[in-house]
């Protein structure tokens, strides 16, 4: 059997939860490109990327907001598996009823997607406390000399159980 990330991440992820103030599931499904210069690089981009990962929301309170961690993997924007494990920080603001918008602030190590290193997102939310839309943007930038320069906008749902 061949291992995966989930293979490595669930178990640790089940034994770990009960810890966690707040865990939720991931499910990653699309992206958004920018403008590449199909005259100067290969533009071929997959805006359909499937994935889960797991996340770990604490009660320790940091500029008023809460720490986490998160996991997982996806199909990149290059048809391939792409895996990661970042730390962060979210904040959210109330709308009205169970609504709420947010925005989470992540760096980690990411493997895939053009680049095997550590990284940074910013991701922004709206939703319940139980489900949220995330929306994250990645400035024009150059990822592993395979593309060019592409903006990208993702889109997931988070789940808290």
């Amino acid at each position: 059997m061949k291992p995966t990330s989930l293979n490595f991440i669930l178990p640790l992820w089940l034994v770990s939860a009960p810890l966690a103030a707040e865990p939720a599931l991931l499910i990653f499904g699309a992206s958004h490109h920018g403008s590449c210069d199909r005259q100067r690089y290969q533009c071929d981009l997959h805006d359909f990327n499937p994935g889960l990962g797991l996340e770990w929301g604490f009660e320790q309170m940091l500029a008023g907001g809460h720490t986490l961690a998160r996991a997982g993997a996806y199909r990149d924007s290059y048809a391939k598996t792409a895996a990661f494990a970042a730390g962060g920080w979210r904040r959210v603001w109330p709308l009205g009823g169970d609504w709420e918008a947010g925005m989470v602030l992540l760096g980690g190590y990411l493997h895939g997607s053009g680049i095997n290193g550590l990284m940074v997102m910013p991701l922004f939310t709206v939703g319940t406390p139980r489900l949220a839309l995330e929306v994250g943007y990645i400035p024009k930038i150059k990822v592993g000399g395979y593309q060019g320069q592409v903006s990208a906008t993702t889109f997931n749902l988070r789940y808290a159980f």
